[in-house]
């Protein structure tokens, strides 16, 4: 790769950990329990090798009864030795990513192209994006599955083109590192699978090493999850909510053609219709996810003119007859299917990758229309489809940065208010035998733990999680000094404390005095309440 290439990648990197890294408080808000749940696994690791429930370097998280993958964790090892627990070394993972980020892309577009200048806009596209960003902020997973999916990608591609050793090798390292990243790889792996047994019947190529390879990858991952069994995925199956039953006996009820109401029917359309979605203008470009933890109504994960020039790069790819158009347009097709398979809706983390082909066709349109534009008129379009393009990124960036974290609904769906609840509780531990917690906001044990950075030994030997509920999570009910359950004063210990959400107080204001309860706030916003029992 050309020096000069090597220098425009490291200021786009520099760019994308700018936008990572700027505003980082308060935005997000706070830190979630998931994001808890990586790092104490992480701290656990480091220290005795095992999970938070004892588990020997595992091949899966149990955490929440949701079973996580574990690749967070260990690569989150590093930055919790060096920076101690805490929330910047969780989140450390993700920024050190953002800044290789924009490489990956470019390899995957010039992989696909062979033009420079398509894989340098791709990469800056994907550098400036919101939607990216919006998760690269947090310690999510979903980042580092959709780095190692473009990394995945772009070693398949050299893997068909040559199937060498060293093609091979590095595309199954990356597929392995995306499968025990994020669920959502299990598709990306059938994809890469079905696709090269259609490559092989299709241009006769010698690729039957890259075929078993993958079946050898695909079978191991596959005996992981038989031992591990994670309940969490089937709760999230679209069968398996509870809405779609009722939907089908309320149609039957109505009357109409009884034959068409079958269970596979409906599924095939909702699933049909809800990946459709996903390309849709009112996804991509105002809503993004309807968890408020992931977006927020107005705020664009792509700008309009992305929007245009992603159908517009799509014409010229068939135009042009470029020689990955058809696997271009299958893996772009497929980066939502996990989302639409699962029946929570508009979900930014299972599709996040999703941004990652719609950069790289927004670049090629780019690069192909103004290829194509008389000299004269060249420089004034690109100046001009600049600016409109740079206008509503501001607009997208500076509400995500100004007024998202400002949001009510955002403080309520990011739990805010633990931190501050573990500064009382590090102040005050000595002083108290008991502290009674809530469970009506989030997983509160996870963020005792992680604040209190609890020892691991000790915890690992009264870790007990109840079974799961009907969204695949169990709850830790108590350790140590703490008891998830709001305990009216009545009924509270003498010398303990009670830590209840705004809700649990109300209606009991008899049971208490006033002037011993305190108000934890987050950006003004009453979160929880704390009361002392003497």
């Amino acid at each position: 790769m050309p020096k000069k290439i090597i220098l425009v990648l490291v200021c786009i990197g520099m760019i994308s950990v700018f936008f990572t890294i700027v505003k980082r408080t308060p935005v997000p808000p706070c830190f979630n329990a998931d994001e808890a749940a990586f790092g104490y696994n992480a701290f656990s690791l480091l220290q005795t090798g095992k999970d938070e429930y004892g588990t020997f370097l595992p091949l899966r998280l149990k955490s929440f009864g949701d079973y996580k993958m574990p690749l967070y964790s260990y690569l989150s090892i590093p930055f919790v030795a060096v920076f101690g627990l805490n929330e910047l070394s969780v989140r450390g993972l993700n920024i050190l990513l953002s800044f290789f980020f924009p490489y990956a892309v470019y390899l995957l577009a010039f992989e696909l192209f062979k033009n420079k200048r398509v894989g340098i806009i791709a990469a800056l596209l994907c550098s400036v994006s919101v939607g990216l960003h919006i998760i690269s902020r947090q310690a999510h997973e979903a980042y580092l599955a959709a780095v190692l999916t473009t990394f995945t990608s772009y070693f398949y591609i050299k893997a068909l083109h040559r199937t060498t050793w060293k093609n091979l090798i590095s595309f199954n390292t990356t597929l392995i590192l995306l499968l025990f990243s994020y669920h959502p790889g299990r598709l990306f792996a059938v994809f890469f699978f079905s696709f090269a047994l259609l490559y092989k019947v299709v241009y006769r190529n010698k690729i039957l090493s890259l075929i078993i390879s993958l079946c050898l990858v695909i079978l191991f991952f596959s005996i992981s999850d038989l031992v591990y069994n994670p309940t969490r995925l089937n709760s999230l199956a679209f069968f398996n909510n509870p809405g779609f039953s009722l939907k089908i006996n309320e149609l039957k009820i109505e009357g109409g053609i009884r034959y068409l109401y079958h269970p596979m029917a409906i599924a095939i359309k909702e699933i049909v219709t809800d990946h459709l979605t996903y390309f849709s203008p009112q996804f991509l470009v105002q809503n993004g996810d309807n968890n408020n933890r992931f977006g927020f109504d107005g705020m664009s994960l792509i700008t309009p003119v992305e929007y245009v020039f992603l159908f517009i790069g799509l014409y010229y790819l068939l135009k042009k007859k470029e020689k990955w158009r058809w696997f271009f347009f299958s893996l772009l097709f497929i980066s939502p299917l996990s989302a639409s398979l699962a029946w929570s809706k508009a979900s930014l983390t299972r599709t996040l990758f999703l941004l990652v082909p719609i950069s790289i066709s927004c670049a090629y349109g780019f690069d192909s229309l103004t290829t194509s534009i008389k000299k004269q008129y060249k420089a004034a379009t690109i100046l001009i489809l600049t600016l409109i393009g740079f206008f509503f990124l501001i607009l997208a960036w500076d509400f995500y940065l100004f007024h998202y974290p400002k949001r009510l609904i955002t403080i309520h769906s990011w739990q805010c208010g633990y931190k501050e609840i573990n500064q009382f509780v590090t102040q005050n531990y000595s002083r108290y035998g008991i502290f009674y917690i809530t469970r009506q906001i989030g997983m509160p044990y996870i963020f005792m733990l992680f604040y209190q950075n609890f020892p691991p030994q000790t915890y690992q030997r009264q870790a007990a999680l109840t079974g799961p509920d009907e969204y695949g999570f169990g709850q830790v009910e108590n350790f140590d000094k703490y008891i998830f359950s709001f305990t009216p004063p009545g009924q509270a210990k003498k010398g303990s404390v009670i830590i209840g959400s705004i809700d649990d107080f109300k209606g009991i204001s008899k049971e208490i005095d006033e002037a011993r309860l305190r108000t934890i706030a987050v950006n003004g916003e009453p979160m929880f309440q704390i009361y002392e029992v003497n």
